[in-house]
């Protein structure tokens, strides 16, 4: 019982510093600053919005993306700089192609889903913003990681950092349907990327809870949610032995929810979850972005949702042709026939000077009330 109850202290211990970052051997090396760093970079890639707005510009953008990290991989980050530089606002393929081929990043293979998207800077933008940001994040945070948990081995005697590990590398934290894989058995759903993607986080509890007695033999989350998102890092077993896997991590932004969906095991007695970050409401899910992260359409205009928009995630449709919409959120209504005249909110025309401060036509005799802001009496003429 005393070799149990140390082996939960330890495991205990081991996910606290593995939350916090204590690692005293990097400065500055915390989960707010890695939460913040990741915020910046994937919490508002609009170019990414617009690129999936179809399934092919999604699917496009992932293409490039791994693309532009082969080519980091193979001739440098600098490489995948000088493309992105250059291929910014391009809208012939053929010359985002020639640009890709110069820096060994298969742009032959490209050149065929390129010619099918609708916006083509809006991917290559997007590749570019995704692929640099989680480059320059996979160095940030693998320094953090590979500190922290080569201190806790030495610190919990678990033994010396013995590998070199891989970049903390994005997860697949798409959206799942819950009814359409409601109607499968568990095999299916294992094998359906809709309920369950390769790449996925998955943990053994619910909510994203860990489980102390297990931590450095099994896979450990750090989750920090503030009112800008929830940053959910799936960190990997300290204990030697255990293999050298990487940090796999993604961030849902507000207003996306982050949500945990039971996964069915039934051969076995643990059960799994698998982290899953969910459009708002008035929105569904799209194609999976870059960034592992689902795009949400607005489900009045199947439009990508505008999250920083200050009318509203999702505006109203256009209106039909020769109206305007009223304060761009109100109704369609047909402009004023005599440009002279101002619109009211309602929609009616008149004399400006016939138009309060909010916003009304002051009917035939009564005139605006600047001080009240309303409609009063207008004076009579002396009998």
């Amino acid at each position: 019982m005393a070799r149990a109850g140390g082996w939960r202290t330890q495991g205990a211990a081991i996910i606290a510093a593995m939350i916090l970052l204590a690692s005293p051997a990097r400065a500055g090396c915390n989960l707010s600053d890695i939460f913040n760093g990741v915020k910046d970079t994937f919490g508002a890639l609009g170019s990414c919005s617009s690129a999936c707005a179809d399934g092919v510009g999604c699917g496009a953008a992932a293409f490039m993306t791994s693309a532009l990290g082969g080519v980091s991989a193979d001739a440098g980050q600098g490489a995948v700089d000088s493309f992105c530089s250059q291929a910014e606002g391009l809208t012939d393929v053929n010359k985002v192609v020639g640009l890709l081929n110069s820096v060994g990043g298969a742009g032959d293979q490209a050149a065929s889903v390129l010619n099918s998207v609708g916006s083509l800077t809006s991917v290559v933008k997007c590749a570019c913003e995704t692929e640099q940001g989680a480059g320059s994040v996979a160095s940030d945070l693998g320094a953090c990681m590979e500190d922290a948990l080569c201190w806790l081995q030495d610190e919990l005697g678990l033994g010396s950092c013995y590998c070199t590990r891989p970049p903390p590398a994005l997860a697949n934290c798409a959206s799942i349907d819950v009814e359409h894989c409601a109607s499968k058995d568990t095999y299916e759903k294992w094998q359906d990327p809709a309920c369950l993607a390769s790449g996925s986080i998955i943990n053994t509890n619910p909510n994203g809870q860990n489980d102390p007695y297990m931590g450095p033999w099994e896979n450990t989350l750090a989750i920090t949610t503030t009112p800008q998102g929830t940053l959910v890092q799936q960190l990997p077993p300290s204990a030697e032995g255990t293999g050298c896997e990487g940090v796999k991590y993604c961030f849902c932004p507000a207003p996306m929810k982050a949500d945990w969906q039971q996964i069915p095991n039934p051969d076995s007695d643990v059960d799994f979850y698998v982290f899953a970050c969910e459009c708002p409401d008035g929105t569904h899910p799209g194609a999976t972005m870059p960034n592992g992260i689902s795009s949400c359409l607005c489900d009045n205009t199947n439009q990508p949702a505008q999250f920083s928009n200050v009318l509203g995630m999702c505006p109203p449709p256009a209106c039909p042709t020769g109206q305007v919409r009223l304060g761009g959120v109100g109704d369609c209504v047909t402009p004023c026939a005599d440009p002279k005249q101002g619109m009211a909110f309602d929609g009616s025309c008149c004399n400006p000077a016939q138009m309060n401060t909010c916003g009304q036509c002051c009917p035939a005799g009564t005139t605006p009330d600047p001080k009240s802001g309303s409609c009063v009496p207008a004076p009579q003429p002396p009998k």
